[in-house]
């Protein structure tokens, strides 16, 4: 069995994994804006943030189920991991109507702001990326209730 930490550590590290990477990157474009260093410190702000220990848990936690085979998995397992990819599809597609319904309507009628240099374009990229393949795990982290077994590795 996988010793897992406790709840409220994967909690806290799926909240840290989704709310790093769009406060770095907004603070990288207001204190750098066009300097030619910004590439690099972009690199190196997602570079931390995709091998960072908070991410690298909520992934190993979630892909114990998200990415096994369903033959090794009983029924709770296969449920928690089929509502955690509904979800995961709900979210992105959620996302993607906004995120094209922001960008017509920014286009249109000019109220806000909407992406146009290389470096906000790159920035969206990274962050969906990032997102976007550990959602299902960040769910399954998120969800997992604590095993009592393992309360001993609760602080991690």
């Amino acid at each position: 069995m996988t010793r897992i930490p406790a709840q409220r550590v994967r909690r806290r590290d799926v909240i840290l994994l989704f709310a790093l990477y769009p406060l770095g990157t907004f603070a990288l474009m207001y204190t750098m804006g066009a300097s030619p260093w910004y590439g690099l410190a972009h690199i190196v702000l997602t570079a931390s943030i995709m091998t960072s220990f908070g991410i690298s848990r909520v992934a190993r936690v979630g892909r114990a189920i998200a990415d096994d085979l369903d033959t090794r998995l009983d029924e709770r397992q296969l449920a928690l991991r089929n509502s955690a990819y509904l979800q995961s599809y709900r979210f992105v597609a959620a996302l993607v109507l906004l995120g094209v319904i922001w960008i017509a309507l920014g286009t249109d009628l000019g109220y806000w702001w909407i992406p146009t240099t290389w470096h906000e374009w790159n920035a969206i990229f990274w962050g969906l990326f990032i997102y976007l393949t550990l959602l299902p795990s960040a769910i399954l982290a998120w969800r997992e209730p604590d095993r009592h077994d393992e309360l001993e590795f609760a602080d991690a």
